[in-house]
């Protein structure tokens, strides 16, 4: 997706043609309005793309695409199908031709059609409500912060497109500077400064968060997530399960750790 302009146009019509037969007729035959009606138009679009739906907002919708890292936002205008038998975590096809709008995340200019093709987990939904829990507990170690610096280099279910929507609703949601780091990425760059005598380690201007998971089988998996500020400062979840029930995944946390 490397085209990109600045003005366009959403130029949308519906147009329905119907008849009446001269006979009655007992039988009624409606047309298919359901999400998984996915016969995309015959008219080949110049590109294409597949992704996950993120978050479904207003007129449009955030995705993760799968032939890249990045995440895109598409108009729902398109659509072709029932969209509210759709939801995040459910894959879609985006045909449309080339053209992008160059912001964060990338608009899809024109869209020629969007439709859904299998289902999917919301994986980062989960995720971020657990981020956000974290995040709420033990607000004092959030004060006066203008970074946060998150690692998912030991979790077993987001891909790399997913992880940057992740990163990307945590940053919505805070309103602060988010990135991806490890500890020693932080070392590096002196944002952790560790005392030479007593080894006290310390994040002045900002919080390090870790989420580690297993991979998920048979509709759950297990999980643990940190925040730390200090080597006297951290909070977290400990010996978590995540569970899938009714479609719908939830988490519950075995013990909170404190420091």
């Amino acid at each position: 997706m490397k085209k990109s302009f600045y003005l366009f146009t959403f130029l949308c019509s519906l147009i329905f043609y119907g008849g009446c037969a001269d006979v009655p007729s007992t039988k009624t035959v409606e047309k298919p309005n359901t999400a998984t009606t996915n016969e995309k138009p015959t008219e080949k679009s110049a590109q294409t793309l597949h992704g996950k739906i993120i978050k479904m907002e207003k007129d449009m919708l955030l995705v993760a695409v799968t032939e890249e890292k990045d995440i895109c936002q598409v108009s729902t205008s398109t659509f072709i199908g029932d969209i509210t038998q759709v939801e995040p975590g459910d894959m879609v096809e985006i045909g449309f031709d080339g053209m992008v709008l160059d912001i964060y995340p990338e608009i899809i200019a024109n869209p020629d059609y969007v439709i859904f093709t299998e289902k999917g987990e919301d994986f980062v939904g989960l995720y971020n409500n657990i981020l956000l829990d974290l995040y709420q507990g033990d607000a004092g170690l959030n004060s006066d912060i203008n970074l946060i610096a998150l690692d998912l280099t030991e979790d077993e279910n987001l891909t790399d497109s997913e992880k940057n929507a992740l990163l990307y609703l945590l940053w919505n949601e805070t309103q602060i500077v988010t990135r991806f780091a490890t500890y020693d990425d932080l070392l590096a760059e002196n944002l952790i400064v560790v005392e030479k005598d007593t080894k006290f380690a310390n994040m002045e201007n900002g919080i390090l968060i870790n989420l580690k998971s297993t991979k998920a089988e048979k509709n759950m998996f297990t999980f643990s997530v940190q925040k730390w500020r200090s080597s006297l400062g951290a909070y977290g979840f400990e010996n978590c399960t995540a569970k899938k029930e009714n479609e719908k995944w939830s988490y519950t946390v075995g013990s909170e750790m404190m420091s």
